[in-house]
């Protein structure tokens, strides 16, 4: 495996640390150089590629110790107390949130916030850690190379301080079998189910079209308020084109992915405009619909 700097993984547990120094040669008079040499014997410029830490020793690093601090606090709910040892401009925007806002966003930090132990069992496992000078780089690999964590932190005043995360990330799930795209979709049950779908609502059979979601969705659904019901029932009906429409978009831009018991339509179409001044306006729109396998029977999951 190769950093961003090209340079190979050391084992679990070391530090990769080329240290190549360049050096500028400076084009001095006789005077200019005796005074550089007076006030700086050493090197006159150098500078390090980019050190890759791995395994354990990103615990014993202050980035990473402040990475694993900040994740603590977090999971805890305690944002205020993680902010005061963040970057000046994390700092900076915490301090302009009002209460309310500082409540809701330390509730989705603390959601997306991975478990401490996890966290530091998996750095102690496969962590990777990149320090570019005053900034650095954690993450989790997983066996496919997606990060499944990562934080950030920058050197401040000779102290390192986390300045995004440690956050979660949603890693995409495998391809259990193979895409459909253009009319074969319309020949497979999901394309027939997406049809389907699309006339009942179409057809103002709201009752029929509900019937087809997943439990999951329609317990969503119910969960509403109803004056939030109504609208999600209203976007519902406009979500999806006539049933003969969105045929057609399939035929031309339709992709059916699958992954396990779910799987994701996504239909692209293109609509190209003659301008009065003889240019063309082109714009693209993006349908997706996503199906969810219960019991051997496909339902809608959205």
């Amino acid at each position: 495996m190769f950093n961003s700097s090209g340079y190979s993984e050391c084992s679990a547990g070391s530090v990769s640390s080329p240290h190549r120094a360049r050096f500028a040669v400076l084009a001095l008079g006789a005077l200019g150089a005796a005074l550089l040499a007076a006030l700086s014997p050493s090197v006159v410029m150098a500078d390090t590629e980019p050190v890759t830490i791995t395994g354990k020793a990103i615990l014993e690093h202050p980035a990473g110790t402040a990475i694993v601090a900040a994740g603590r606090l977090l999971k805890a709910g305690k944002t205020a107390e993680a902010r005061k040892s963040a970057t000046k401009e994390v700092r900076e925007e915490w301090a302009a949130m009002s209460p309310a806002e500082q409540k809701e966003e330390s509730e989705r930090l603390k959601g997306r916030t991975p478990d401490p132990a996890t966290f530091e069992a998996d750095i102690a496992r496969v962590g990777e850690m990149v320090v570019d000078g005053d900034s650095a780089r954690l993450s989790i690999p997983t066996p496919s190379g997606d990060p499944s964590a990562m934080g950030f932190a920058g050197l401040e005043d000779g102290k390192w301080r986390v300045s995004r995360g440690p956050m979660t990330l949603q890693v995409p799930e495998p391809e259990t079998a193979p895409a459909i795209r253009g009319a074969a979709i319309l020949d497979h049950e999901l394309g027939k189910l997406a049809i389907d779908y699309a006339g009942k609502l179409a057809a103002g059979k709201l009752d029929a079209a509900l019937a087809m979601l997943s439990p999951a969705a329609r317990a969503r659904r119910d969960a509403l308020p109803a004056d939030e019901r109504k609208q999600s029932d209203d976007f519902r009906r406009k979500f999806l084109p006539q049933p003969e429409a969105l045929a057609s978009q399939i035929r031309e831009g339709g992709e059916l992915t699958f992954t396990d018991k779910k799987a994701y339509l996504n239909v692209m179409s293109f609509t190209t405009t003659q301008n009065a001044d003889g240019s063309v306006t082109s714009s693209s729109e993006t349908i997706g619909l996503g199906f969810l396998d219960e019991s051997g029977r496909w339902t809608i999951a959205d």
